[in-house]
């Protein structure tokens, strides 16, 4: 007798069970900024904060920008955000920023989800927050449950004023060292080979990632032809006899290049650890397209 399939809820609750046991608390979303009066013309950062009693491994969010204040940039620098399944987008004709990822082994306390830098050209009163039908945390527990969220938003009080000078802070430093990976599975492309690949950057946050397929290996990674990519990647060489590299770009264009073996031996330890990660991304990435492509059906 065939299994019966599984729900969405179950894909990724089963997957979580993995993970730590969940504990009775709840979730809060929140900004936080130097000051809530800024003058006209200002750039001004705003950072986006989690905080939570529970064990968090997943999030999709959507949050407002209201009309009179202008995205300027988004920086996911030291995020708790381990994969990102989503990177930050800005949709300007609804001014929604939408993002989504996961944090395999889960968190619980308080940490920086998401920078952002914001301006406006007229004063007045502003309001930032999250769209509470489209952002949701995932315990990270043997359910898999929408936890509890609670969205505090943030007033902001523009005013007449001259813009000032702002000094961006310099990073000079790549991205952090990354493993790319190369797997198979009916979920993703029909069974096609697919690179997966993620990093962070603790100062100006990942701008964007570029792959190339090399007939020979490279020393000089000027010499290849990039192609920006997004994991999950389905490969263009499907019979794996080319060299695959990765390169990970941060907002300052500082670069990290990686390129994939499969002939680097793995500890048991770190090949289990690294499957865990691998089959969380993929599976979670799969389920939230699914369930987008759901609400998104008539």
């Amino acid at each position: 007798m065939g299994k019966e399939p599984l729900h969405d809820g179950e894909v990724f609750g089963q997957l979580s069970a993995l993970f730590a046991p969940v504990f009775a608390g709840a979730a809060t979303l929140s900004f936080t900024m130097l000051q809530t009066t800024v003058g006209t013309g200002d750039p001004f950062e705003i950072n986006v904060i989690l905080s939570t009693k529970n064990d968090i491994n997943a999030i999709e969010a959507a949050l407002i920008i209201p009309h009179g204040l202008e995205l300027v940039n988004t920086n996911n620098g030291n995020s708790l955000i381990n994969f990102w399944i989503e990177q930050p987008r800005y949709d300007r004709e609804t001014r929604t920023l939408t993002f989504s990822g996961i944090t395999p082994n889960g968190f619980s306390g308080t940490r920086r989800l998401l920078g952002l830098t914001l301006k406006t050209s007229a004063p007045g009163t502003y309001t930032l927050s999250f769209d509470p039908a489209h952002t949701t945390l995932y315990q990270n527990g043997p359910s898999g449950i929408p936890e509890p969220t609670t969205i505090e938003p943030l007033v902001l009080q523009i005013v007449n004023g001259t813009a000032r000078t702002s000094v961006p802070a310099i990073d000079t430093e790549p991205p952090e060292a990354f493993t790319p990976i190369v797997i198979r599975t009916p979920q993703l492309y029909d069974g096609a080979w697919t690179l997966i690949f993620a990093t962070q950057d603790k100062g100006s946050g990942i701008a964007r990632y570029e792959v190339s397929e090399s007939p020979a290996r490279r020393a000089d990674s000027s010499a290849l032809n990039w192609t920006k990519a997004e994991s999950p990647y389905q490969l263009s060489d499907q019979s794996l006899t080319r060299y695959i590299y990765v390169r990970a770009v941060d907002e300052q264009g500082n670069a990290r290049t990686e390129l994939f073996t499969s002939s680097r031996p793995f500890p048991w330890f770190e090949s289990l650890l690294m499957g865990i990660l691998i089959a969380t991304l993929v599976l979670f990435s799969w389920w939230l397209r699914r369930k987008k492509r759901h609400y998104a059906s008539p």
